[in-house]
């Protein structure tokens, strides 16, 4: 099969596995909103804020490394695998013992036991990273989509019912736990490939620039991405905090079902074709016209009908939301372009270019969002709407230099 082929039959599978799961996320919200509380909504967002990025470092960049390879040896992928492992036992470790003090930070009762649960999950995400890599690499997206599929499912489902049972937050995080042992197991039994007894420092060294380079940039895009959550977690309370999130969640509907299905896709697909810069950007035109195409109406969308999508879906506690989802919406417009421009640096491997402008961005949203704050929900949505408008030029323009 050509690589033009492999590409949409990996696009196809992709939002075909996309739909399903964001069905499943948006009908498990929609549940989950009627039994749990705007303020363990909140708490909960504070946990993925630390969750994700610890995951930051769980990863590595290491999986991004095997696809942008040409032939990772086996001895070079057993080392990245137990590499894996050796960081997430010690990222589990570091949060297990640094959990007080964060409670003591946010003054959240029981935070510290949620964040020691919680991560637990780094374990299973990093027994499976490199079987995943190579299953992308090679483009077979039919076998992880349904391993994704089938995970989130499995694991939606039992949080629903541990809310009905009234576990409150628990059944949010058992949802994490679950989603990620399921995506290990599977992961592990539908790959070929196995680790050898070999580690070999070398090739950690071998691979440190392009992994370097790409963790800074998740560092500090995680951090500027999250810097609002945080710190309205902070100033502003867990029930501002569990309005905003979901808010933000439901903007990012679109861009994950659409925008990132196709990059996920055109990472590998891209790295084919490297260095073929004429055949690269006609490529990418294509691409970015197509995801525009789709989601500037659905943002569109979301913005006329904000006030009757609030009361009718999530009921009259989240009426506040509606005018941040106005706000937001706008916001999702530009990212679903955006988000496409990492897959131009990792496929070139122009990672340190990834990071100095990822740095930038980081300083600007972050301002944006210190800016907002004294307005309450309202003024930080605002600000980080102003941030992407003044980055969308620069963003679009220093990728391809």
């Amino acid at each position: 099969m050509s690589l033009k082929r492999k590409t949409i039959a990996g696009i196809g599978w992709n939002s075909v596995g996309n739909i399903f799961r964001q069905a499943f996320q948006l009908l498990t919200l929609i549940i989950m909103a009627r039994l749990l509380s705007p303020e363990e909504f909140g708490t909960f967002a504070i946990l993925m804020v630390f969750v994700g990025f610890f995951n930051i470092f769980a990863m590595m960049g290491t999986s991004q490394v095997v696809v942008y390879l040409d032939s990772p040896s086996q001895r070079m992928l057993s080392t990245i695998f137990y590499f894996n492992i050796g960081t997430g036992l010690f990222l589990s470790g570091v949060l297990y013992i640094a959990s007080e003090y964060i409670e003591s930070f946010f003054k959240i009762s029981d935070l510290a036991t949620y964040l020691q649960l919680i991560g637990i999950s780094f374990i299973p995400l990093t027994l499976s990273l490199v079987q995943k890599a190579l299953l992308e690499k090679a483009l077979h997206f039919k076998k992880v989509v349904i391993i994704e599929t089938l995970a989130l499912g499995v694991a939606s489902l039992a949080a629903i019912i541990a809310a009905f049972y009234e576990i409150g937050i628990y059944s949010l995080i058992l949802m994490v736990l679950l989603n990620n042992a399921l995506l290990a197991i599977g992961l592990w039994v539908s790959t070929q490939w196995k680790p050898s007894l070999t580690f070999h420092i070398d090739d950690l060294k071998t691979i440190w620039n392009y992994s370097a380079n790409l963790t800074g940039f998740s560092f500090i895009n995680y951090f500027s991405r999250n810097a609002d959550q945080f710190l309205i977690g902070k100033f502003l309370g867990s029930s501002s905090l569990g309005i905003y999130s979901i808010a933000y969640k439901i903007m990012l509907y679109p861009l994950d079902n659409i925008s990132r299905v196709i990059v996920r896709v055109l990472f590998p697909a891209f790295s084919e074709i490297k260095n073929d810069n004429v055949r690269f950007k006609a490529a990418y035109l294509k691409a970015i016209s197509f995801i525009a195409l789709i989601t500037f109406p659905i943002m569109m969308g979301l913005l006329a009908t904000a006030d009757n999508f609030v009361a009718l879906a999530l009921g009259d506690k989240w009426s506040e939301m509606a005018l941040i989802l106005m706000i937001l919406a706008p916001i999702g417009m530009i990212q679903s372009v955006v988000t496409t421009v990492g897959s131009i640096y990792t496929a070139k491997g122009t990672t340190g270019l990834m990071f100095k402008i990822g740095a930038v961005n980081a300083v600007v949203t972050v301002l944006s969002f210190i800016v907002g704050l004294p307005f309450g929900l309202e003024g930080v949505a605002i600000s980080y709407a102003i941030a992407n408008v003044l980055m969308l030029y620069p963003n679009l323009k220093f990728s391809w230099d």
